[in-house]
């Protein structure tokens, strides 16, 4: 049997569009080319050596990008340009064979809309071991890792490399993290993590009214 090639139709570009619309990040642009979507970084932002924000908010919408295509029943492929000509494009998802999506998949979708934080008031720190455990499992990115920190306090994110690539994969790890917190209903913030070369973020998680 022939997969049929997917076709980002009005339906699926407005699915696309509402969920990259509720990030917090706006420093991408995500490209509907034929065959594939591009991620790329726009401009600066001040107070941001080597645009390491940016980059991370382009990992951001990566994620997002993913959790859209498997919700609409689609295995994403991930890959890494590198075009001398657009030096902005960091990563591209190639719509790969029709995979329906599973609970798994649209929890995950259903939650683009529930990743809230940082929580207001008296936050109360998820400090559950077996909670924090579950929820570092839920990293598929390459070249990154997620762990419990020390005296649990929330989960670090780290990446195996030091490049651009690499702090886009840390972004997208991250908000891995805060959506699979979404899902059960949690809150989550994002701290820059330690001083390393590699780059590397600490998501603090709370508890938080369940939907």
């Amino acid at each position: 049997m022939t997969d049929l090639a997917f076709s980002w139709d009005r339906s699926a570009r407005a699915v696309l569009a509402d969920a990259l619309a509720r990030l917090d990040v706006r420093r991408f642009v995500v490209e509907i080319r034929p065959g594939e979507l591009a991620i790329a970084r726009v401009g600066r932002l001040r107070h941001d050596p080597g645009g390491r924000h940016v980059l991370a908010g382009c990992g951001t919408a990566l994620s997002a990008a993913w959790i859209v295509l498997r919700g609409l029943g689609i295995r994403p492929v991930l890959s890494f340009p590198h075009d001398p000509g657009r030096p902005d494009v960091l990563a591209a998802v190639i719509p790969g064979a029709d995979d329906p999506a599973t609970v798994s998949d649209w929890d995950r979708y259903l939650a683009l809309r529930a990743v809230a934080g940082p929580p207001r008031g008296r936050a109360v720190p998820v400090v559950d071991p077996g909670v924090l455990a579950a929820l570092a499992g839920e990293n598929p990115w390459p070249r990154t890792e997620v762990t419990r920190q020390p005296n649990s306090r929330g989960l670090a994110v780290v990446a195996d490399g030091a490049g651009c690539v690499d702090r886009v994969l840390v972004g997208a790890a991250v908000h891995s993290v805060r959506v699979a917190a979404a899902v059960r209903g949690l809150t989550t913030e994002v701290r820059p993590g330690g001083q390393g070369s590699a780059p590397q973020a600490v998501v603090l998680v709370f508890e938080g009214t369940r939907r």
